[in-house]
């Protein structure tokens, strides 16, 4: 007989930039082959959780000479570990679980959750955890001991894009802008704006919640649109709720691409990407200090103009996407 071929595969639920794929190709010395799993982000999260099992539960069972997997989307990596340590228990099997974010849920749930989650990264086959910011290298190691060697801090990345997205009618409207699903406390941001003058846009799909006349909720806002409205906004602000867990990075680097300012909760992870009032006001979730910030911007022109043009220049040169697969390929070899 002769000798098994495995195949190295990259899991995702996105357009896969080819400039990551290269990074990693280049940087580990092997081949990838490229499997996308793209699901419409309007679905409702119990369908999502149910593709995300059975996507990978075929995946597991299909692909029985599997080298690496390098899981874009967490559950990629964490679903097939677990089925392989249960049910398949190949031991030729490697995996490397990108975007890690694990937030703990209540009652028997959460326990169930965790168990499946700790089960499978605390399996042999999981060499490698990336999370996106030096912080929750010890956190998580504090919370899966079992796995505390298999996390790793590399910084995230995008493609760099050249789409002029102006729009003069958006423009005059005078808006902020807020986007994004994970560890948003838009409840917060609302009562920012409650009571004030200022107009805020929120693309966001879930957020189902009475707004005062000055905030409307885009939910169904996504890709280039969501570009549009960013790009046609005075700033861009992101709430975060967590403070311990990295996100945030996918709003921010792709608004300092579009040379746009921003307002960010403070927290160690922020300061991982972002320097204070170089790249972003960086202040705690206080309704005061937040519109201090926003009138900062709204009234510091020479301000407002330096942090745009730093913006721009910083996400080319420190956030491109081939960098987060050089990183990560290094970890691959």
């Amino acid at each position: 007989m002769g000798k098994k071929i495995f195949t190295n595969y990259i899991l995702s639920d996105a357009n896969t930039p080819i400039e990551f794929i290269e990074g990693v190709t280049n940087a580990s010395g092997k081949d990838w082959s490229l499997i996308e799993k793209k699901l419409n982000p309007r679905i409702p999260k119990w369908r999502k959780k149910l593709n995300d099992f059975w996507f990978t539960f075929k995946f597991s069972f299909k692909s029985r000479h599997i080298g690496h997997v390098l899981a874009w989307q967490q559950m990629y990596g964490i679903l097939p570990a677990f089925f392989n340590r249960y049910i398949f228990r190949r031991g030729n099997l490697n995996i490397s679980i990108m975007t890690f974010i694990y937030k703990p849920k209540n009652g028997v749930v959460g326990k169930l959750y965790h168990w499946l989650v700790n089960s499978a990264i605390s399996s042999k086959n999981v060499s490698n955890i990336f999370v996106y910011s030096q912080s929750e290298v010890q956190h998580y190691a504090t919370i899966f001991p079992k796995a505390k060697e298999k996390f790793h801090f590399v910084k995230f990345g995008l493609p760099v894009s050249h789409t002029d997205y102006t729009d003069t009618d958006l423009r005059n409207e005078n808006y902020f802008f807020s986007t994004g699903f994970s560890n948003r406390d838009y409840e917060f941001l609302i009562n920012v704006f409650d009571n004030t003058s200022l107009k805020l846009k929120i693309a966001c799909p879930y957020l189902k919640t009475t707004v005062p006349q000055n905030v409307e909720i885009l939910d169904n806002c996504f890709g280039e649109e969501m570009k549009r409205q960013m790009n046609n906004s005075i700033a861009v602000l992101i709430p975060l709720k967590n403070l311990n867990i990295s996100s945030g990075q996918l709003v921010f680097i792709t608004a300092m691409q579009l040379g746009k300012p921003l307002v960010v909760t403070d927290s160690t992870p922020t300061r991982t990407y972002l320097e204070h009032n170089v790249e972003a006001i960086i202040v705690p979730n206080e309704i005061n200090k937040w519109r201090e910030a926003i009138n900062k911007l709204m009234t510091d022109n020479e301000f407002y103009g330096t942090m745009c043009r730093h913006n721009r220049q910083q996400s080319v040169t420190e956030f491109s996407i081939n960098r987060l697969g050089t990183d990560i390929g290094g970890f691959l070899r």
